[in-house]
């Protein structure tokens, strides 16, 4: 490689990164990211209005009581009591606490304020039992009032007469009624719900003569969570989902460089053609050096793209203590596979910029181009899920989709097999050559070609000709 391509190269890089435009662009989302972390816990910080108001219950199921169920509106007086509802919320704060553990200071303050601002106050709810007979319709006249007030009716509940005690054993227990009235907070519904259902299988076990208590007991395992074990020691496991979203910032991470990248080589060649600068340029160096010099430069433009994103993956991984699922190796492969993911689709945003005079004229030539880079896109979880199966290895042995599909391989849950990955990256060299072959023979008759631009036929015909 003579001085003049790498000449040609670092002015490509310089005229490139030196624009306000790809300043702006490469840094605004990770300015937007930064800002938003900034924010997040300001905009958390707020609690939320803590709900008040009665909950009106007819019961019609006849079940009277005993020792260890009461009456299913004295058991959602209970569930209901200031003393039960701050011991649950206490339980549910801590344990989502405890799911969000392990990050960073920082990071522990952020899922702590969340989780205050998701589950709120304690509510102020209180219990009026209504007659078995009381008209519905009338009930439900306090629940068209518009937004609820402090200790207006929220919800009425009507308790079948057979949800307790069946009319005959062949027909399925009945339920319940619920009405509520608009505008209500979200985390309302919900727990009522489940006070209800509690409040009616207890009482259904303790008519059937058993005890609700023994019988959850029996029944009850306590949460486990389980440990990954690391060459350092064990952490907490992430479920897997560390793994997908591992997989899919690698595929992204090559995406984003190699599509801009190209987007600014095409555009740049483009350009210059349209402003005879072109002309100028190929007064001093040959085509094929002209051609080999941009995609260079436009190369470590799209390198320098990935290092900013790259980095801010690693502090990211770093911040939640997930540093350990990067492999050194798997970094120094994508750094390969970028090498031929961006030759392969920067050669032939090369080919188009050469053969056209606008930006408008390239749309044409631009779509397949476009469809091939979307393909990773839609293959990324198949890929991932199965990444030794037989369409996942012909994926990442046919190229321009072979790096893409290779990254997410190796992102994945299985090893991959050595031969596959030498296989790939030699498909994929040799696949570079011979795009390097074609666009210089396009490059070669397009840069000094004005006029009607061509298509993909009058591509192919150039590439045999030249």
């Amino acid at each position: 490689m003579n001085s003049k391509t790498l000449q040609i190269a670092r002015r490509e890089y310089t005229s490139t990164v030196a624009t306000k435009g790809f300043l702006i662009g490469v840094l605004i989302f990770p300015c937007i990211m930064i800002l938003a972390i900034m924010l997040i816990p300001r905009l958390i910080s707020d609690k939320p209005p803590v709900v008040n108001g009665t909950i009106a219950v007819i019961d019609r199921s006849e079940w009277e009581g005993d020792a260890t169920a009461p009456t299913i509106p004295d058991a959602l007086a209970r569930a209901y009591s200031p003393e039960v509802l701050a011991a649950e919320l206490r339980a549910q704060k801590e344990a989502m606490r405890q799911a969000a553990r392990g990050l960073t200071p920082a990071g522990d303050k952020a899922a702590e304020m969340a989780v205050d601002q998701l589950l709120g106050e304690v509510p102020t709810i209180s219990i009026v039992r209504l007659p078995p007979d009381a008209d519905v319709e009338k009930a439900q006249e306090a629940l068209r009032v518009g937004t609820p007030q402090s200790g207006d009716t929220l919800a009425v509940v009507v308790i079948d007469r057979f949800s307790v005690r069946r009319a005959d054993p062949a027909i399925p227990f009945a339920a319940y009624q619920l009405f509520l009235r608009t505008r209500l907070d979200d985390r309302f519904e919900q727990p009522l719900k489940a006070k209800i259902r509690d409040a009616i299988i207890q009482a259904r076990v303790s008519a059937a003569g058993q005890n609700l208590r023994e019988i959850r007991e029996l029944t009850a395992i306590g949460p486990v969570d389980g440990e990954v074990v690391t060459p350092t020691g064990t952490r907490r496991s992430t479920g897997g989902s560390a793994n997908l979203f591992l997989a899919m910032g690698f595929m992204m991470l090559l995406w984003i460089s190699v599509f801009t990248g190209g987007q600014y080589l095409m555009t740049t060649v483009i350009e210059e053609k349209s402003s005879r600068v072109m002309e100028v340029l190929l007064s001093a160096v040959s085509p094929l050096q002209l051609m080999t010099g941009k995609i260079l430069g436009q190369m470590a433009v799209a390198l320098s793209i990935m290092a900013v994103y790259l980095v801010i993956g690693v502090l990211a991984l770093r911040q939640f203590n997930l540093l350990y699922l990067l492999d050194a190796g798997n970094v120094a492969l994508l750094m390969i596979f970028f090498f031929i993911a961006f030759v392969l689709v920067g050669s032939l945003m090369a080919a188009i910029g050469s053969a056209v005079t606008e930006v408008r004229e390239a749309q044409a030539l631009l779509t397949p181009v476009m469809l091939i880079l979307i393909i990773p896109m839609m293959l990324w979880m198949p890929i991932m899920r199965s990444p030794n199966s037989t369409f996942s290895v012909v994926c990442s042995l046919v190229p321009p989709i072979s790096p893409f599909a290779m990254v997410i391989r190796m992102a994945g849950t299985e090893p991959i097999p050595q031969w596959q990955i030498a296989a790939s990256i030699v498909i994929g060299l040799v696949s570079v050559f011979i795009a390097i072959w074609a666009t210089a023979k396009i490059f070669r008759i397009g840069v000094l070609m004005y006029g009607k631009p061509p298509d993909f036929r009058t591509l192919l015909r150039w590439v045999r000709m030249a």
